[in-house]
């Protein structure tokens, strides 16, 4: 039986694989358009019929997305999530060393019947967990979320898991996105996430469009 360091190493090897591939593409001037992004099958905040789109491109171990959360966040859901406005969709795309892990444990605890997923948001960027794996990391995640640290644990070795944060991460970069957090409104580009006046002005932009 293979151990848990083979679906480990395996996934590192994916990791490398599905980056360099993207950014190939990416330095051919090949990426592909928003417009083609698959989103239906992201963790979602808000209600499914919302008229709007945000997706949000984040790693869990990202200082800035950590900020993005305790700033931006709160007054993205307040104006436009909570009133049925729009919906945000999260991209996991780990890129900072150390990081995927973390997007594996957060992947186990957003699968999970009845997960809360704002909730799992607060706790995730509440918490200096940059550089903890394992065991440690699943016994600081997994209480709260009525997981037992062990099978958090082994939830995070599995392939099936792997492959779902990479397919995520590759689908970032095939669609030229090289940094977070980045914010797609409506499958356009914010050019920079942290002015909110830029939020309300793509959504207009994007409706004027669609009459």
């Amino acid at each position: 039986m293979k151990g848990p360091w083979v679906w480990i190493g395996a996934s590192a090897l994916v990791a490398v694989l599905a980056v360099s591939l993207g950014f190939v593409l990416m330095a051919a001037g090949r990426s592909e358009p928003l417009q083609g992004m698959q989103v239906d099958d992201l963790p979602m905040l808000g209600r499914g019929d919302a008229p709007h789109e945000i997706v949000l491109v984040t790693d869990y171990g990202c200082p800035a997305c950590k900020r993005f959360h305790a700033e931006m966040l709160p007054r993205l859901m307040a104006r436009f999530v909570d009133n049925g406005g729009a919906k945000i969709r999260v991209l996991a795309f780990p890129i900072r060393e150390g990081s995927t892990e973390l997007a594996h444990a957060v992947t186990c605890l957003q699968q999970r019947p009845g997960s809360d997923v704002q909730a799992l948001y607060d706790r995730v960027y509440g918490q200096d967990l940059a550089g903890i794996v394992g065991m440690e990391l699943a016994q600081r995640l997994a209480p709260a979320a009525g997981f037992e640290a062990a099978e958090l644990n082994a939830c995070m070795q599995r392939p099936d898991i792997a492959r779902r944060v990479e397919q995520q991460r590759y689908r970032a970069i095939v669609h030229g996105i090289s940094s977070v957090p980045t914010v797609v409104i409506d499958r356009v580009a914010l050019s920079e996430p942290w002015t909110f006046a830029h939020y309300e002005a793509a959504m207009n932009a994007a409706a004027t469009e669609a009459r």
